[in-house]
């Protein structure tokens, strides 16, 4: 393998770590969602069973609480996940265009001419031709 195949292995590679960090934030704040709607409504019905309305800003009874904190501490780790799915996003799209430049750059390379740096071809030896340094004999 070519020193240029190893850097498009490896760009290939760290692309497809990041679009794996990329999913598995998705998939956690998917989660995160989930628990918050679930916390919502079961703090909603807490109150609802207690004879009090969330919205109204009043005293919520204590099992209810704990409910109404969580979810909020929920909401606040979503809008962090949101801000890292951004970051990751930009970086799988910078990883992309790193491993379509690789990619370029390969492909330009695999069907170039020689160039200047290349290496020459080497000159198969003439085995029939005359010898050019001829040994004396000795008597």
């Amino acid at each position: 393998m070519s020193v240029r195949e190893n850097l498009l292995r490896l760009h290939r590679w760290q692309l497809e770590e990041r679009q794996n960090y990329l999913i598995g934030l998705e998939s956690l704040v998917e989660r995160l969602r989930a628990d918050a709607r679930r916390l919502q409504d079961e703090a909603e019905e807490g109150a609802r069973v207690s004879g009090h309305l969330l919205d109204d800003g009043g005293v919520y009874p204590l099992f209810v609480r704990p409910l109404i904190e969580r979810r909020r501490k929920i909401e606040r780790s979503i809008v962090e996940v949101d801000m890292q799915i951004a970051e990751a996003r930009a970086s799988v799209t910078a990883a992309m265009q790193e491993v379509k430049l690789y990619e370029g750059a390969l492909g330009q390379h695999s069907g170039a001419t020689p160039t200047r740096h290349s290496r020459r071809p080497r000159r198969e030896p003439n085995y029939l031709a005359a010898p050019t340094a001829v040994r004396k004999r000795s008597v």
